[in-house]
C-alpha cells in the first residue's frame, strides 16, 4: 500500500488552547485524491495526494489534510494527538489564504490532490512553485499540475471564506520516528446572526435550569 501522505491546516490564524484528541486513520477519502510522485529534500517517493479521512474520538470521519512530509500514515493508524491554532505552522497567511480561497470547493480527486500539493509546496518552501527548493513534483496528472499552480497563485491575498484553522499534532511518531502525521482542517466561522442565536439559546437554557 502507497503511504499516504496528507495535509490538514486550517484557515484561521485564531490560537486556540492546546486539546488533546484520538485520531483514528480511515485512509484516504474516497474520490478525492490522486496518486503523485513528489521529491522532498532531494528524495522521490511515490504518495497519495489529497484528503485523509479521520474519525476524532470516536466520531464521524472528516477530511484533514497533511502538512507533514517527514512522516508517514497509513489506513487503520491510531494515535493521539493535540489541536492547536494555525499559527504552528510555517507560513500561516499563505496557508490560511489557500483554505479560504479553495477549501469549500474541492469536489473531485483533482482539486484535492491540487490542494495537497500547493499545501506542502507552501508550508516547505513558501509557495516557490513545483521544480524548485525542498519540495518538488517529480510526476503528476497534468490537470493536477496546473489546477495546483492556479491555486498557489492565489496566496498573496486573502480569499472570501471565513474559516476557523485546525491543526492535529501528533504527540509522538511511532518507534522508529517515522509514522502519525500532523494534519489540519476548517470550519466555517458562524455569521454573527448564528452565533447570536447559539447566545439566545444557550441563555434561555441556563434560565431554564435556574
Amino acid at each position: 500500500m502507497n503511504k499516504i501522505f496528507i495535509t490538514s491546516l486550517m484557515a484561521s490564524c485564531l490560537v486556540v488552547s492546546a486539546q488533546a484528541v484520538s485520531l483514528h486513520i480511515n485512509g484516504m477519502a474516497s474520490g478525492l485524491y490522486e496518486t503523485v510522485t513528489i521529491n522532498h529534500n532531494a528524495q522521490d517517493t511515490t504518495v497519495f495526494a489529497g484528503a485523509q479521512s479521520v474519525s476524532i474520538d470516536g466520531g464521524s470521519p472528516i477530511n484533514l489534510y497533511c502538512i507533514d512530509l517527514d512522516h508517514t500514515n497509513q489506513a487503520g493508524y491510531n494515535y493521539n494527538a493535540n489541536v492547536v491554532g494555525a499559527g504552528s505552522v510555517a507560513n500561516t497567511a499563505m496557508v490560511a489564504n489557500l483554505f479560504s480561497h479553495v477549501w469549500s470547493s474541492i469536489n473531485d480527486s483533482t482539486e484535492a490532490a491540487a490542494f495537497q500539493i500547493a499545501l506542502w509546496d507552501i508550508i516547505t518552501d513558501g509557495a516557490d512553485g513545483f521544480e524548485t527548493g525542498n519540495f518538488k513534483v517529480t510526476t503528476a496528472p497534468s490537470a493536477v499540475s496546473t489546477q495546483a499552480a492556479t491555486y498557489l497563485a492565489l496566496t498573496p491575498g486573502a480569499g472570501p471564506e471565513s474559516l476557523n484553522l485546525s491543526v492535529y499534532e501528533a504527540t509522538e511518531h511511532g518507534t522508529n520516528g517515522n509514522l502519525y502525521q500532523n494534519l489540519i482542517g476548517a470550519n466555517p466561522v458562524p455569521e454573527p446572526m448564528s452565533i447570536f442565536v447559539i447566545g439566545t439559546i444557550a441563555a434561555s437554557v441556563i434560565r431554564r435550569k435556574r
